[in-house]
C-alpha cells in the first residue's frame, strides 16, 4: 500500500484489458490512480447531564452512576458496565439503574467521591460517554492526609476484598466503610462522624486507560497520599436544608468558581452571609460543607476564642485571620456565635467595641474579595451590632430552621445509613453464601458468564432481591413514622435519637456478654437496631426547637372523642385543612383561617378536641396555661407571648393551645391598672402577633373559655379567631358514643345496656361521664373488692352521686350567648350574661 495523505489514500491498481484488435492471448496492461475514501469516524455517544447529590437512601461510596434507561440506550451501555465522567477531570464509574424518581430529567445524581474525582460540583454538568475498561494488573492506594489508621495485613486484606469489581483511573479517591473494617476505633472524626476512610490511587498498571479491579489484580499500599487533604463532610450528610443549602451556594460557589462575571459586570460580589437560627440546625455542617466541596480552605474560629485579655490582642487575631485566608484562597472564614464578639456597640463594653471596629475594617478592606469569603453563625441575629448586617459586609441573612417531616425523614436516613437495622443480618448472610458461592464456581473454572446460570446462584439472588425489597419497605416506613413523631426536633436532636437507639441496642444484648472479655462476632453479626429500641429512644428525646415550652405529640386522636360530630367538621375545616392541604387554598386564592374559639360549659371536651385535632394533623402542640402568662415583671408577659410564637414558627406546622383564655383577654376599657394592666398589655402583644406585619404560616391558635362574653371583640374579629364553636353537653347519640369508649375497657356484666345508660344521663357532659365510669367502678369495689365485672345497679348508684355539670339556668344562659353570636337573638344592656 502506497503511502497515504491526510484526505485519501492512493492505491495503484493494476489492471488487465483486451486488446480488440490483437487475438485473445494478448492483452494490454494499463495502470490507472484511484482515489479511495477513507472510512466515517462513529462517533461515540455523549450526554450532558447537571449534577445532583444522591438520595440517603442511595448507595454511598460504591462508585456507581444510577442511569435510567433512556439515558442508557442513548449512550448504548448496560447496568454493570463503565462509563467515563468528564467535568474538570475524567473519571470512571459503573451504571446502575436509576432510582424511579428520577425519571425525565436531565440531572444525574452521583455521589461526593464521583464529583471530587471528576472535579465538580452540585449544580455543574457533566458529560458521561461510554467506555472501555481493562483489567489492572497492578494498583497502588494511600490513605489521604488526615485519614488516622494503622495498616495491618487483616486491615489490608479487607480493604482488598471490598474493593474488588470497581472501576477507577489513576489518582483516583476510593472510599471503604469503616464498619466494614476490623478498627479498634469506629470513627477518627466523632465531630463529623465520617464513615469512611478514603485512598487515592496513586499508582496503576497500565495508566494509561480505566482500569477494573479484579481477583488478579495486585494491590500495594502507601503510607499516606501527600498533597491530598481529607474531605470531612459532603453534601450528601446534609438533609431536609435543600432550599437553604441552594441558597448559600449561590451566594458562596458563584464569586468563587467563576469571578470573571463580576468583573466583567463591574460589580463587586457578595463578601459574607449569616446563618442564623436555632442550635441544631446545622449552621455549622453547612459552611464546613460548602468549603470541603469547593475545595476551598477552611479557617473556622469560635466567637469567644477571639477575646483576648491584652489591649489590641484580638484585632490583631482578626487582622491575622483575614491575612491567612487571602494568602491561602480560595478560603472561607468562619465565624461561629458572632453575637458573642459583635454586639451592638452601645451595650457592650469596650473590648466588644474595638472587635467589632475591626470586623468592619477588614470586611471593607479584603484586597481579594472574590476569593475570601466570610461565613457567621448565630442563634441571636437581633444583638448583633446593625452595621455588620449592612450590604457590602454581611449581605445576606439565612435562617436555618427546624425541618419539615420530610427533611426529618431524610435527616434521620443519613444518620441511621451504615446502621444494622432489623433485617440486615438475614440480608449480609445470603449476600455472603453468593459470594462463596460464585468464588466456588470461578475457582473450579467454570466461565464467569455461565455462573449466572447456576441454579443455587439463581435460587440465592432471587432470596437476596426478596430480602432487599422487605428490608428496603421495613426501613422506609420506621423512618416515616420516626419524621411524623418527631415534629421541632432539629439535626442534632435526630442524630441523638439515633445513637440513643443504638445504645439500647447495645444494652439489649449486654446482660449476654462479658464486658471484660472479647465479644464473640457471632453476637456482632446479631447486633441490630430494633424498632422498640427507638420507641424507647423516642421517650427519652426532646427537641431543641421547643425545649423551653411544654410541647407534645398528643396521643388523643378523633376516635377518643365521642359525639360532637358537627363540632370536629368545624375544627377539621379550620384547622385540619390547611395543613393537609394547603394547595387548596393557594388555588382558590385565599388565606386560611387562622384560628378557633371554642367555648361552652365546663367538661364538655374542649381540650381533648384541641389535643385530638393536632394529633390527626401531625402538628406540635404547645398547651399554654394563660394564668401563667400573667407575670408581675414589666415586659415579662408580652416577651412570653412573643417567645410562645417564636418557637411555634420555628417548630412549624404548630398548634398554639390557649386555655381559659379568659385570664387576659377581657374587654380592655383604657383605665385598668395591676393585674389588669398586665392582662391588656398581654393581650395586645398577642393582637400583634396573631395578625401584626408579619403573617402568620401554619401556626393555628385554638382558644377555649367557658366565658365567651367577657372577651375582648378585636381578638373575635375575621383574621384572628375566625370561627367561634359552641361545644355544648352532647345529645343522646353522642352520650352513647361517650359511653362506648369509657366502657371499652370496663369489665361490664351483660345486663348493663348503654342505650338507657345514654338516655339517664341527660346534660351529662362528656367529663360528668367518665365520672360515671369511674364512680360506678369505685361502687363495685366498695361492695367487693374481688369484684370482677360491674353491674347495671353499679351505674345507677354512680348516677345519684355524679351530677350534671350543666344545670337546666346555665343550659339556658348558653343558649342566649349562643343565639348573639350566631346572630339570632340579642341581648340586653343589663343582662347579667351580657356579650361584649
Amino acid at each position: 500500500m502506497a503511502k497515504t495523505d491526510k484526505n485519501a489514500e492512493r492505491i495503484e491498481l493494476v489492471r488487465y484489458e483486451k486488446d480488440s484488435n490483437t487475438d485473445s492471448s494478448n492483452g494490454k496492461i494499463e495502470k490507472e490512480t484511484v482515489i479511495e475514501k477513507p472510512e466515517p469516524v462513529t462517533r461515540v455517544p455523549e450526554i450532558q447531564m447537571g449534577v445532583e447529590k444522591v438520595y440517603p437512601t442511595d448507595d454511598y461510596g460504591k462508585g456507581i452512576i444510577p442511569l435510567t434507561s433512556d439515558v442508557m440506550a442513548h449512550l448504548g451501555v448496560s447496568i454493570g458496565e463503565p462509563v467515563e465522567i468528564e467535568g474538570e477531570r475524567k473519571t470512571v464509574a459503573r451504571v446502575w439503574k436509576a432510582n424511579i424518581l428520577d425519571g425525565g430529567d436531565d440531572s444525574v445524581r452521583i455521589d461526593t467521591f464521583i464529583r471530587y474525582n471528576a472535579k465538580v460540583s452540585v449544580g455543574d454538568r457533566v458529560t458521561i460517554r461510554k467506555t472501555k475498561a481493562v483489567p489492572a494488573k497492578k494498583i497502588t492506594i494511600a490513605p489521604l492526609e488526615g485519614e488516622k489508621i494503622s495498616l495491618t495485613k487483616e486491615i489490608e486484606d479487607n480493604i482488598k476484598y471490598n474493593i474488588r469489581e470497581r472501576y477507577l483511573v489513576k489518582e483516583d479517591i476510593i472510599p471503604v466503610r469503616k464498619d466494614l473494617l476490623p478498627l479498634a476505633e469506629f470513627f477518627s472524626e466523632p465531630e463529623m462522624k465520617k464513615q469512611t476512610i478514603e485512598f487515592m490511587v496513586t499508582q496503576v498498571t497500565p495508566s494509561k486507560s480505566a482500569v477494573l479491579i479484579t481477583n488478579e489484580t495486585q494491590i500495594a499500599f502507601e503510607k499516606s497520599a501527600d498533597g491530598y487533604r481529607k474531605k470531612y463532610i459532603s453534601y450528601e450528610d446534609i438533609g431536609g436544608l435543600s432550599g437553604e443549602l441552594q441558597e448559600i451556594r449561590d451566594a458562596v460557589e458563584l464569586p468563587m468558581k467563576q469571578p470573571r462575571l463580576f468583573k466583567k459586570l463591574k460589580i463587586d460580589p457578595p463578601k459574607g452571609l449569616i446563618l442564623h437560627g436555632i442550635p441544631g440546625t446545622g449552621k455549622t455542617m453547612i459552611a464546613r460543607a460548602v468549603a470541603d466541596e469547593i475545595g476551598s480552605n477552611f479557617y473556622y474560629i469560635a466567637g469567644p476564642e477571639i477575646v483576648r485579655s491584652g489591649y489590641g490582642q484580638s484585632e490583631e487575631m482578626i487582622r491575622n485571620l483575614f491575612q491567612d485566608a487571602a494568602k491561602n484562597a480560595p478560603a472561607i472564614i468562619f465565624i461561629d456565635e458572632i453575637d458573642s464578639i459583635a454586639p451592638k456597640r452601645e451595650n457592650s463594653g469596650e473590648v466588644e467595641r474595638r472587635i467589632v471596629s475591626q470586623l468592619l475594617t477588614v470586611m471593607d478592606g479584603m484586597m481579594d474579595t472574590t476569593q475570601v469569603f466570610v461565613i457567621a453563625a448565630t442563634n441571636r441575629l437581633h444583638t448583633i451590632d446593625p452595621a455588620l448586617r449592612r450590604p457590602g459586609r454581611f449581605d445576606r441573612e439565612i435562617e436555618i430552621g427546624a425541618p419539615d417531616q420530610a427533611g426529618r425523614e431524610e435527616i434521620i436516613s443519613i444518620h441511621t445509613r451504615f446502621m444494622p437495622l432489623e433485617g440486615s443480618p438475614a440480608l449480609k448472610k445470603a449476600e455472603m453464601a453468593l459470594k462463596e458461592e460464585k468464588q466456588k464456581l470461578q475457582n473450579s473454572g467454570i466461565e464467569s458468564g455461565r455462573i449466572d446460570e447456576d441454579e443455587n446462584i439463581a435460587r440465592l439472588t432471587q432470596k437476596i432481591a426478596v430480602l432487599r425489597e422487605t428490608y428496603e419497605a421495613d426501613k422506609k416506613s420506621l423512618f416515616k413514622e420516626l419524621a411524623a413523631r418527631t415534629q421541632g426536633f432539629v439535626g442534632a436532636d435526630l442524630s441523638a435519637l439515633a445513637r440513643e437507639a443504638a445504645l439500647f441496642a447495645i444494652k439489649r444484648i449486654a446482660p449476654h456478654v462479658d464486658l471484660d472479655e472479647k465479644i464473640p462476632d457471632s453476637i456482632l453479626e446479631d447486633l441490630v437496631v430494633m424498632r422498640d429500641d427507638f420507641e424507647q429512644a423516642l421517650k427519652k428525646s426532646e427537641p431543641s426547637a421547643l425545649r423551653e415550652i411544654y410541647v407534645e405529640i398528643p396521643e388523643i386522636s378523633w376516635n377518643n372523642i365521642g359525639g360532637l360530630d358537627d363540632v370536629k367538621q368545624q375544627i377539621i375545616e379550620t384547622v385540619e385543612w390547611p395543613l393537609k392541604f394547603p394547595e387548596k387554598f393557594t388555588r382558590m386564592g385565599i388565606e386560611p383561617p387562622t384560628g378557633i374559639l371554642l367555648y361552652g360549659p365546663p367538661g364538655t371536651g374542649k381540650t381533648m378536641l384541641a389535643q385530638a385535632v393536632a394529633h390527626e394533623s401531625e402538628a406540635s402542640f404547645i398547651s399554654v396555661k394563660s394564668t401563667e402568662l400573667l407575670l408581675k415583671w414589666v415586659g415579662e408577659s408580652e416577651k412570653a407571648i412573643k417567645e410562645i410564637f417564636r418557637k411555634a414558627k420555628q417548630a412549624s406546622p404548630t398548634i398554639i393551645f390557649f386555655d381559659e383564655i379568659d385570664a387576659f383577654a377581657t374587654i380592655r376599657d383604657g383605665s385598668s391598672t395591676g393585674t389588669r394592666s398586665v392582662a391588656e398589655s398581654t393581650l395586645n402583644q398577642m393582637l400583634v402577633e396573631m395578625d401584626g406585619i408579619e403573617r402568620l404560616k401554619d401556626v393555628f391558635i385554638i382558644a377555649a373559655t367557658n366565658r365567651p362574653e367577657i372577651l375582648d371583640p378585636a381578638l373575635l374579629r375575621p383574621g384572628r379567631l375566625d370561627r367561634l364553636v359552641y361545644v355544648g353537653a352532647p345529645d343522646l347519640p353522642g352520650r352513647k358514643a361517650i359511653f362506648e369508649i369509657y366502657l371499652k375497657n370496663i369489665p361490664i356484666s351483660k345486663d348493663v345496656d348503654i342505650d338507657e345508660l345514654a338516655e339517664m344521663t341527660e346534660r351529662y357532659t362528656g367529663a360528668d361521664i367518665e365520672a360515671v365510669c369511674r364512680e360506678s367502678v369505685m361502687t363495685a369495689l366498695r361492695k367487693n373488692f374481688d369484684v370482677e365485672i360491674i353491674k347495671m345497679d353499679d351505674f345507677k348508684e354512680a348516677l345519684n352521686v355524679v351530677k350534671p355539670t350543666v344545670t337546666e339556668d346555665l343550659s339556658e344562659q348558653y343558649k342566649m350567648i349562643v343565639d348573639y353570636i350566631t346572630g339570632k337573638d340579642s341581648l340586653d344592656d343589663d343582662h347579667s350574661m351580657a356579650y361584649r
